[in-house]
C-alpha cells in the first residue's frame, strides 16, 4: 500500500475544523497538520465553500443563542469575519475542484444511488479530483463514493501506519 497523494474533504470535516467545540474538531486539525507534514494534496469541492461559510456563521450563532449572550449587530459582524476568514484560510489550505456542467451530470448518475444534491457535488469533485480517498464524517456518504472514504480518524490511524 501506498501513501495518498491527494485526499478530498467534505464540507462536515472542513467545518469540524473550523469550530474548535464540534466533536471531530481536534481530528480534522491533526489530520490536516500530518497532510501538510506528509505531502498530502487536500482537496476541497469549490461547491463546500459556500456551505462551510453559511454553517460555521449559524453554527457560531446557534452556540452564543445557547450560552444566553444576545445576538447583538457587533457580534454578528464579528462571526460573519470569523466565517469569511474560516473560508479564506481553507482557500490558502486545499487544492478547490472546480465545478462545471459536467459535473451536474456526474452528480446526477450518483443521485440515483446517494439522493442528497450536495453530496452528489461533493462525490463528482472526488472523480474529478482524482482523490485516492474521501474524508467525511458522514456514514451515508461514506457507502456510496467511488473511492475508498473514511473518517478523519481512519485517515489519521492509516497515515501513521507509513511512519
Amino acid at each position: 500500500m501506498r501513501l495518498p497523494s491527494t485526499i478530498l474533504l467534505d464540507t462536515n470535516t472542513w467545518i469540524d475544523s473550523c469550530i474548535g467545540t464540534r466533536t471531530g474538531s481536534a481530528k480534522s486539525r491533526q489530520l490536516l497538520c500530518a497532510c501538510v507534514e506528509k505531502e498530502i494534496s487536500v482537496c476541497l469541492a469549490i461547491t463546500s465553500l459556500k456551505d462551510i461559510y453559511y454553517q460555521v456563521g449559524a453554527e457560531l450563532k446557534r452556540e452564543r443563542r445557547a450560552t444566553g449572550e444576545a445576538l447583538t449587530e457587533a457580534a454578528a459582524l464579528a462571526i460573519e469575519e470569523v466565517s469569511w476568514q474560516s473560508v479564506m484560510t481553507i482557500v490558502e489550505q486545499a487544492t478547490i475542484v472546480p465545478a462545471d456542467t459536467s459535473d451536474v451530470t456526474v452528480a446526477r448518475y450518483f443521485h440515483q444511488i446517494h439522493r442528497d444534491f450536495e453530496d452528489d457535488l461533493v462525490l463528482a469533485a472526488v472523480e474529478r479530483s482524482g482523490a485516492d480517498y474521501l474524508i467525511t464524517n458522514d456514514k451515508r456518504l461514506r457507502t456510496h463514493a467511488p473511492v475508498a472514504a473514511i473518517t478523519p480518524a481512519d485517515m489519521l490511524t492509516l497515515l501513521e501506519s507509513f511512519e
